[in-house]
């Protein structure tokens, strides 16, 4: 039974390296979509990291709190299915107030014209949304 613990273990790497690649290529689009200068893209760079590092632990727990709550759905637990209910919204609330003082904290570094852009691109990416995985909800 070597194989499971070996396999488990690659795949964590795997996800690992998916994960730090895509975050550096995230930042990326933005970036040319703005026509941002070298400082900006740094502070922009910065903030990003910022809300990656606060998101993390929130993140973490609600998705435990969402694996929590489909377990006792389907063991039918009405009182562990009330107490996950309200335990995952407040959770999600932190997590949109990371996201939006990220997006003030950009919008800050931005002129203008750049603002309008960032805008723009929010919207194309919010319209992306309904693809993604994260939005389902399960």
């Amino acid at each position: 039974m070597y194989i499971k613990p070996l396999s488990l273990i690659f795949s964590c790497i795997v996800c690992s390296l998916l994960i730090f690649s895509s975050s550096a290529y995230a930042d990326k689009p933005l970036k040319s979509a703005l026509g941002l200068d070298t400082e900006q893209a740094a502070k922009v760079a910065a903030i990003q990291k910022e809300a990656r590092d606060a998101m993390r632990n929130p993140r973490g727990d609600l998705h435990r709190k969402q694996r929590e709550l489909r377990r006792a759905k389907t063991a039918n637990d009405s009182a562990a299915i009330a107490k996950l209910e309200k335990e995952i919204p407040p959770l999600q609330e932190k997590m949109k107030r990371v996201h939006d003082k990220e997006e003030q904290e950009i919008r800050a570094v931005l002129t203008p014209e750049q603002t309008s852009k960032y805008e723009q691109w929010l919207q194309e990416r919010d319209a992306m949304a309904g693809s993604s995985r994260d939005v389902k909800d399960y």
